[in-house]
């Protein structure tokens, strides 16, 4: 008699099945990382980066938030367009932020920003919506790479920086959404 004949070994593995830690083979889908680029220059070359990566992010299925603030808002403005081209594309900035648009990318404009230059949302390309200096911070602290795109002229340049996914961020208590109004509220917004 054999002691492990086939039939034995399939008749001990039923018995032990059970209570066999089994792994899946199949890998269970990852969520998206979730990125935000923050476009404070109009300016193509810092711009163009910026609008660059948010486009690939959005068609492979990244989430993807863009905010406006600056010169960055131009790129936002109805009617604007015809300005530097970035040369991967061949386009604008304004036609760049309808293909991120068209690929999925949530874009919003800074509320102060927008006061500071005297634009009205309703002077920004459909599906732009105003954000707050809280509602700017929810974006980051959710995001998993947050990318900023400054004005070269003034310094800030083009900066990177990628939250650990291992670190979350402390669940703040539920409470009602605070608007910020910097026309009556200088302290409380940025």
């Amino acid at each position: 008699m054999k002691l492990f004949s086939p039939l034995r070994v399939v008749a001990l593995l039923a018995l032990l099945l059970p209570f066999l830690p089994i792994q899946a083979t199949a890998q269970t889908a990852a969520a998206p990382a979730k990125y935000v680029m923050m476009i404070s220059s109009g300016a193509m070359p810092t711009a163009g980066m910026g609008l660059h990566l948010a486009i690939t992010a959005a068609k492979s299925g990244r989430s993807v938030d863009i905010v406006l603030a600056a010169s960055g808002l131009d790129l936002g403005r109805k009617g604007a367009g015809n300005g530097p081209v970035f040369p991967t594309y061949g386009v604008d900035g304004p036609a760049m932020l309808a293909q991120a648009m068209a690929a999925g990318a949530r874009v919003s404009a800074c509320r102060t920003c927008l006061l500071n230059q005297g634009i009205d949302i309703a002077d920004m390309i459909d599906g732009i919506a105003k954000i707050n200096a809280l509602n700017v911070f929810d974006l980051a602290e959710a995001a998993d790479v947050v990318l900023s795109f400054g004005a070269p002229d003034a310094g800030t340049g083009i900066s990177f920086d990628a939250v650990p996914a291992t670190v979350a961020p402390e669940a703040a208590p539920e409470e009602e959404s605070v608007i910020c109004d910097p026309t009556t509220d200088k302290d409380g917004c940025m």
